[in-house]
């Protein structure tokens, strides 16, 4: 337990923890001392000299956020010493602030327009005349109006000391001092909309917003963010049926108030014009026409149903987006299994996360971190594989650099990023070891960091006498092979050597690996490598893997994954079977479930006669390779349920209008297994539903009737099929490691792949190896349809190390040619530090011109399919 000290605020008793600023210690008894530049995120900075307050038996007035308190302190806030005071400081502020309150987007929620109120000086002083910033440009997203700062800094401190991105400064001295950004272009940084988030007056607004709104006129709803998977809380603020703009509160959610720039800035998809509002049905001639749902839901049942009796219900399958709410997924797996009958169902947690679950259920019989954020921050190692964190999971990047920057954590990357002072917030210029690797050889490194602990004598002394077994075929195995080509050795040791002298270790995995062939080869080593060390079962000691999009780990959970009922367990479990009779009065299918490529596969064969795909897009999601179009094409009947007339939904016999996450309820399941609400901001767009609903409705004159309430009901019910299943707004407590699981593998299950899982990995390569990868500012296709986000990143390039840039003699606008056996591809190129030599990288968002380029190939183990990684050849054109 922490030491306490008394203290006395204004006649208040309060005992706190030692450490504690005095403002901080007054917010606890209800006595907001006024300030701008104090925020409990960043260091004291006590520059703006607002919070003042009389400390007994010290001279002069102290500002609270920068003085500790102390045993027996006595601070007073409310003194005519100290009232006079802040009016003082007050008036020297107002001396250069414009009047500007009816056009300034933070009227009516600025402190300070409120500060102004509260102390209400009438006359000054000053009669010089006002300082007056010129106008200039900032940024496409980001306004500034230098004129209405104050000078608090906290927008450059949270720049400097939260994100690392280093973008702002203060110029200039006294008045004249303004905040600025590097060089004479506009501003070029993370975007994440912190400085305008933490601004506590106008000087930075949106320009997303900017005089849209009078904060009075806005409806708000706390709902969590439908990106990736670290599962942020944020606020939309919404008039009439537009999302104005997000928000997000210190101390609110897992993000503590952080956002990234698809949250803050990519929430204009919700709004798009090219939205889906009513359903349409093919025509005779060919073309889809709008129906109403009254027309739509017999044509459904109907169809559905003559299939199932004319092919039996092994015809039919289902694939739905990891994006949709756990409630959603629940219900789709459940109308697949009982109003339809049948196993084959998937989800795009089919395309990485799957490879992390089935290792993490294999070795520690859990589906789930057996960690959590608040780990990460109290580790003394962090071991980062393939994550690309700042881009792919930027919040839990941040709580990586809290953890380094706050908390001296040891940061230990093995990442295809390169140091580059081009890139300042690049993760790995924290990094105490970095290893770069190839973007195809982080399974590898694993291979490398397993046979570093025999070298080093760093195997658990306990483990060797417990399962001998296991460590003596491991080191047979590992012993026989040299450490990967192309990858240091010696950098390999001192990774391992660190982690294994730390006291609490957290290793997080990201899709460079789980996405790349071997990825659930590579996770199953990580977990022996844990297992190696004896940090397995140990508080604070896991494995982390990262996910893509927000809610791959409920996909899972759900059951809406192939192979897995809800709770994440198989098929084969009598117990889940047992509660689902219980609880649904019917009986799970027998039959195994095909994955998404056997799906694909059966459909182009004619055993396959219709599928429901739900807000996933596999003609543009899998390269031409896989010959989806043709696939689905095949199939008698095919229903989509989308926000947009996507790819898939274009060669649809029915296409139905869903909701986005905005005009629903429901929850969120993050990477780390924390259950999150959703909560409705704005009405159905058109005649669009929640995907549970159409389901639901489907369901009813199939005979099967799913029939919810709300989605209370739904989770009401998810509940009780999966025992222990997290309360919503409660922090989770970690999975444990199932012992029997374990102990089952050290006694012979990890024979069974041994020797295929360290195989040693050929380093041969084409001249370059390209990867389709996300970046900071999109993810999918749906951040493309967010204009924000389009005006920071609006179209793909490939991007390359500037030697290589260099010596192929590009510059800027050139284009250059892809060519590999299965097509060709053309595109413009570009330079980055951070990418090492014989890399590309082509973001995935804008995939289209590499379809023709790319194949797939598929995991034996998980069926995950391969997609995004492929050897090229490379030339300039022209």
């Amino acid at each position: 337990m922490a030491d306490m000290v008394n203290v006395l605020i204004d006649g208040k008793p309060l005992a706190v923890e030692k450490g504690t600023l005095v403002i901080e210690a007054a917010r606890r008894v209800g006595i907001m001392i006024p300030n701008f530049c104090h925020h409990p995120k960043l260091k004291p900075d006590a520059n703006c000299r607002m919070c003042l307050v009389e400390v007994e038996k010290m001279p002069k007035l102290q500002t609270s956020c920068s003085v500790l308190v102390a045993e027996g302190m006595v601070v007073r806030t409310d003194t005519p010493e100290v009232n006079s005071a802040h009016k003082s400081v007050l008036e020297f502020i107002l001396a250069n602030h414009p009047l500007d309150c009816p056009v300034c987007d933070q009227g009516g929620r600025c402190d300070l327009q409120d500060f102004s109120h509260q102390y209400t000086p009438t006359t000054s002083d000053f009669i010089d005349v006002k300082r007056v910033f010129k106008k200039e440009y900032f940024s496409p997203l980001i306004d500034k109006e230098m004129n209405r700062c104050v000078q608090c800094l906290r927008c450059v401190r949270y720049c400097d000391e939260v994100v690392d991105a280093k973008a702002l400064a203060p110029i200039n001295r006294g008045t004249m001092t303004e905040i600025s950004h590097f060089s004479s272009h506009q501003l070029d940084c993370e975007f994440c909309g912190g400085c305008v988030q933490i601004c506590p007056v106008g000087a930075f607004t949106s320009r997303l917003s900017g005089f849209e709104f009078r904060p009075w006129m806005m409806k708000r709803a706390d709902t969590t963010c439908g990106y990736c998977g670290d599962g942020c809380s944020l606020t939309l603020q919404t008039r009439g049926q537009q999302v104005i703009e997000v928000m997000s509160a210190y101390g609110e959610g897992r993000n503590n108030g952080d956002l990234c720039a698809r949250g803050y800035f990519g929430f204009q998809y919700v709004n798009h014009t090219e939205r889906l509002t009513a359903p349409l049905v093919r025509q005779a001639d060919g073309k889809l026409a709008p129906v109403t749902w009254e027309e739509v839901l017999p044509l459904l049942a109907e169809r559905f149903t003559q299939l199932k009796l004319a092919h039996g219900a092994d015809a039919i399958a289902g694939l739905i987006t990891a994006r949709c709410t756990n409630e959603d997924l629940y219900v789709f797996q459940k109308f697949m299994r009982l109003a339809i009958g049948s196993n084959h169902l998937d989800s795009s947690a089919r395309y990485g996360h799957v490879n992390a679950v089935e290792a993490l259920r294999r070795v520690q019989g859990t589906n789930r971190w057996t960690v959590s954020y608040e780990d990460i921050l109290q580790a003394d190692a962090l071991l980062l594989i393939g994550t690309q964190i700042t881009f792919a999971n930027p919040i839990v990047g941040l709580k990586v650099k809290e953890a380094v920057k706050k908390h001296d954590a040891k940061l230990l990357t093995i990442e295809t990023g390169l140091r580059s002072v081009e890139t300042t917030s690049n993760i790995v210029n924290l990094s105490s070891v970095h290893l770069p690797v190839a973007f195809d050889r982080h399974a590898a490194a694993v291979q490398g960091l397993i046979k570093a602990l025999f070298d080093e004598n760093l195997i658990d002394s306990g483990l060797e006498s417990r399962s001998a077994d296991f460590v003596a075929k491991t080191k047979a195995i590992i012993s026989a092979s040299p450490y990967p080509d192309g990858i240091d050795a010696s950098t390999l040791r001192a990774i391992a050597k660190a982690f294994a002298a730390a006291k609490r270790g957290v290793i997080i995995v990201g899709q460079d690996l789980l996405q790349a062939p071997g990825g659930y080869q590579a996770m199953m080593n990580l977990t022996d490598f844990l297992l190696l060390l004896g940090k397995l079962t140990q508080p604070g000691w896991g494995i982390a893997p990262l996910t893509e999009e927000n809610n791959e780990q409920g996909a899972v959970e759900m059951g809406a994954t192939a192979g897995y009922l809800p709770g994440a367990t198989g098929l084969e479990n009598a117990a889940t079977r047992e509660r689902l009779v219980a609880t649904w009065k019917e009986s799970v299918p027998p039959t195994q479930g095909m994955r998404l490529l056997e799906m694909l596969e059966a459909a182009q064969n004619g055993r396959l006669k219709a599928m429901y795909i739900v807000g996933e897009n596999p003609v543009r999601s899998l390269p031409a390779s896989s010959h989806v179009t043709q696939a689905l094409k095949s199939l008698e009947f095919l229903v989509v349920q989308e926000l947009f007339l996507t790819e898939t939904a274009q060669l649809a016999d029915v296409v139905l209008p869903a909701c986005s996450y905005a005009e629903k309820n429901g929850t969120f399941t993050n990477s780390e297994g924390f259950v999150q609400k959703v909560r409705q901001g704005l009405d159905p767009i058109g005649d669009s539903r929640p995907d549970w609903e159409i389901l639901s409705a489907i369901s009813v004159l199939m005979g099967y009737p799913l029939e919810y309430g709300d989605t209370r009901e739904i989770l009401k019910e998810i509940r009780a099929v999966i025992p222990g299943y997290n309360v919503l707004g409660i922090k989770p407590e970690p999975a444990k490691v199932d012992a029997p699981t374990m102990e089952r593998y050290l006694a012979g299950g990890f024979a069974e792949d041994l020797a295929q899982r360290y195989r040693a990995a050929s380093a041969h390569r084409a001249d370059w190896t390209l990867r389709l990868g996300q970046t900071l500012f999109h993810s999918g296709k749906m951040s493309t349809m967010a204009q924000g986000l389009l005006e920071i990143q609006k179209e793909g390039r490939l991007y390359m190390n500037p030697a290589d840039f260099q010596r192929l003699h590009l510059q800027a606008g050139d284009r250059v040619r892809l060519t590999a056996e299965t097509g060709e591809a053309t595109v413009g190129a570009s330079s980055l530090g951070r990418i090492p030599e014989g890399m590309l990288l082509f973001p995935e968002s804008f995939r289209e011109p590499l379809a023709a380029l790319l194949r797939v190939t598929t995991d034996p183990v998980t069926g995950v399919p391969y997609h995004k990684l492929q050897q090229v050849g490379l030339q300039k054109v022209g």
